[in-house]
Parts: C-alpha cells; sequence; structure tokens
C-alpha cells in the first residue's frame, strides 16, 4: 500500500553551485567525480521529494540524512542514514525516479507492504531450540511472526573454536521504525542473557536485522540489509526458505541467486 508520494521540480539553469555543501552527503560526492550542476538539481529535487513523501517538508530534517546513489548499472537507490521524524506510518519500501532535461523532474513512492522485514537468529550456547523457542515468543510481544525458515546446524563464521551453531530467519510485520526494532532485539538479547565480549565469540542468541523491505540504511547504530549478508550461507539458505526471490536490495540478485553462488549447505535439521 502507498502510503506516501512526493514530487519536486528543480530548473537546472537555476541552480547555484554553492548548494553542493548543503545538499550533497561525502557518499553523493564519491559517487559523481565532476560536480555540475544536473548533479546538484537531482539530488536537491530527489530529496525534496523524499520529504514530501514522507510528510513533512525538509522542516525538521537535513539533506545530510540521506544519499541518493547510482550502482555501477546505473540504477538509481536511495541510502538512508536517519529516518528522521514523519507524518505517515512507518514504510518498508522506498521506489525513486529522477528524469532531467531543462529541469531535474524527481519523484518518491513510499510504501508499506504486510511482512518482509527479515530478521536472522543464532544460537551456540544452553539449549539452542529452547533459545529459539523463547526468542521467537518474545518478538511476538511487538511483532507478528508471519514464517519460520527451516533450522540449520552450521559451523561457527569467523571464529571456529566454538560449538556450531542453530540458525534460522523469520519474516515479521512490524509497525516499528527500523532502530526502534534494533532496541527491541537487543532488548530481547539481553533479557535471555547475552553479553557481548568478543566479535564473533559464543552467543546464548543473536538477533540481526536482515532486510526491512527494499529500504537501505547506514549509520553508527544499523547497517541494513546486513553488511555481509551474501557471505553468510546461514542467512542465505533460510532466506531461500522463506522466498527465494527476494532482491538483495543493493546487489539486485535474488535469494537463490546468491545460494547458488556459495558452495557448501549447511545439514538440516
Amino acid at each position: 500500500m502507498i502510503v506516501g508520494i512526493g514530487n519536486d521540480i528543480v530548473e537546472i539553469s537555476r541552480v547555484d553551485l554553492r548548494l553542493e555543501k548543503r545538499v550533497l552527503t561525502p557518499l553523493e560526492r564519491e559517487n559523481k567525480p565532476k560536480i555540475d550542476a544536473q548533479y546538484v538539481a537531482g539530488r536537491f529535487a530527489l530529496k525534496e521529494s523524499y520529504f514530501k513523501a514522507v510528510g513533512t517538508g525538509i522542516d525538521g530534517n537535513s539533506f545530510q540524512d540521506l544519499s541518493f546513489l547510482n550502482r555501477s548499472s546505473g540504477s538509481l537507490y536511495c541510502k538512508i542514514h536517519k529516518i528522521g521524524r514523519y507524518k505517515i506510518e512507518p514504510f518498508n519500501f522506498l521506489h525513486c525516479a529522477l528524469s532531467h532535461d531543462k529541469f531535474a523532474m524527481a519523484t518518491t513512492i513510499v510504501e508499506r507492504e504486510k511482512g518482509q522485514v527479515y530478521i536472522g537468529i543464532g544460537t551456540n550456547l544452553g539449549n539452542r531450540e529452547e533459545n529459539i523457542k523463547v526468542a521467537l515468543e518474545m518478538i511476538e510481544d511487538f511483532a507478528q511472526v508471519l514464517n519460520v525458515s527451516n533450522i540449520y546446524e552450521t559451523k561457527p563464521y569467523g571464529k571456529t573454536e566454538q560449538p556450531d551453531f542453530l540458525n534460522c530467519v523469520i519474516e515479521i510485520d512490524t509497525m516499528l521504525a527500523p532502530e526502534e526494532l534494533l532496541d527491541r532485539l537487543l532488548d530481547v538479547e539481553a533479557k535471555l542473557g547475552r553479553v557481548r565480549t568478543e566479535k564473533w565469540g559464543p552467543r546464548i542468541i543473536d538477533l540481526d536485522i536482515l532486510f526491512y523491505g527494499n529500504l537501505i540504511l547506514e549509520n553508527e547504530r544499523l547497517t541494513v540489509p546486513h553488511y555481509d549478508f551474501e557471505n553468510r550461507l546461514f542467512f542465505v539458505q533460510p532466506m531461500c526458505d522463506l522466498n527465494k526471490n527476494f532482491v538483495h536490495p543493493l546487489s539486485q540478485r535474488t535469494m537463490v541467486d546468491i545460494f547458488k553462488s556459495l558452495s557448501q549447505s549447511p545439514q538440516s535439521l
């Protein structure tokens, strides 16, 4: 369901390049080695269209809150650094388009689709099956669990001298924004007794936001999609159980294509 639409038009000839510092993020400068008026006008129009789509306009937000970037294929995507405030219900899909002639013309559409928020679950301490069961029950307090993948027993990743893991992926429907969801998942981990002492170390429970629809987020607290998803078979295979045709928002590869590129398969329980 579409929850917001924003359009903006900027006359390119009227753009002052001194706007660059206000409009462009460091990522957008890296994405376009030679900055010109058309590029600045396009990013200005895209960001204005986004803020209109979420119902606020620029008031209370910043052009630095998001970057509009181009993939190597040339296709456009949005990377959100700060969700900020909005006057619409939380959304999990964002679509953007930009065209140029005399004007830069931008459109942003935000949607809320049921589900399509995916959480990775892992555990290698204590009663692993019970850990997963209790985590699911606790997640049901703030989200609707729609689907649960098969559970896979997998070898440790990164630090190998520790017990094997049980891993699965769940699909949830939630009205929580991404960082609110992160806070609730961290609370579940803490209540189940997780103590963070070392990277890739043993853990009683690990809850990772793998995908939040097609949103791409990157800030100090949260990176979505999960930064290393395409290298972790214990995420990819359970995702194939749930939605093999789901498209990775950054690489644009389907789950089944990513799975085929990984050579080793974990043992399904």
